[in-house]
């Protein structure tokens, strides 16, 4: 029995392989802690890296990654119409707007901005995960709500205290979210594998990449 949630996610980040549906040997496979995106902290993001690495000149931020989608929806828009659209200040749209041109995914064109480039993301398979002790519940909600920005969300509880989850097993199939559990030797069982899922908000899936990108060199991020 673990005695605290980060004890539960140390040895949960230890045996990370059970979730991952590629070979983390062959791969290139990072994992992000506590990733807070503005929707619930994930206690763990376990990446799967495309082989190239790109990288941001300047990391965009969701308004960044707002902006860059109507650009991208509209193909091309004045700084008039993004201005209603978004209705923030003409400075704060300037600033999304410097960035995006200077990664060339806008370029200005007379008095339009046109959608340039697509995003390049880095991860091609990304799974959140919320590590709870016991309160199954809780921990659900909030992993469901990584469906955000993650292609799979998981929740892993410790051993001594699946059988409630179990038990409501039909709760995780209806919202797509794995359920696992772990013990003290770090063995992992899984009861539900979710579906593989395109994330619901194509902004935080940017604002996740972005992330991978800024931290790729840091120790926030554990190369495994």
């Amino acid at each position: 029995m673990f005695e605290t949630e980060s004890q539960l996610v140390d040895v949960l980040k230890k045996n990370y392989r059970a979730f991952c549906h590629w070979d983390p040997k062959k791969f290139d496979t990072k994992i992000l802690e506590e990733v807070d995106l503005g929707y619930g902290i994930a206690d763990l993001v376990i990446s799967k890296l495309a082989g190239k690495k790109e990288q941001s000149n300047f990391p965009l931020n969701y308004f960044d990654a707002l902006v860059y989608k109507i650009i991208e929806t509209n193909k091309s828009i004045s700084f008039e119409k993004l201005k209603e659209i978004t209705k923030a200040n003409s400075s704060t749209i300037n600033g999304s707007l410097k960035k995006l041109i200077q990664d060339s995914y806008v370029a200005k064109s007379d008095s339009l901005f046109v959608f340039h480039k697509t995003y390049k993301a880095v991860a091609i398979d990304s799974i959140a995960i919320e590590a709870k002790l016991k309160n199954w519940k809780r921990a659900l909600d909030q992993a469901f709500r990584y469906k955000w920005f993650a292609d799979k969300s998981y929740v892993v509880l410790d051993s001594n205290y699946i059988k409630p989850a179990i038990s409501n097993i039909n709760e995780f199939t209806k919202m797509n979210v794995g359920l696992a559990e772990i013990n003290l030797q770090g063995e992992v069982k899984l009861h539900f594998k979710p579906i593989k899922s395109l994330p619901i908000d194509y902004k935080m899936w940017i604002l996740l990449n972005e992330r991978l990108k800024i931290f790729k060199n840091s120790s926030e991020m554990i190369s495994m």
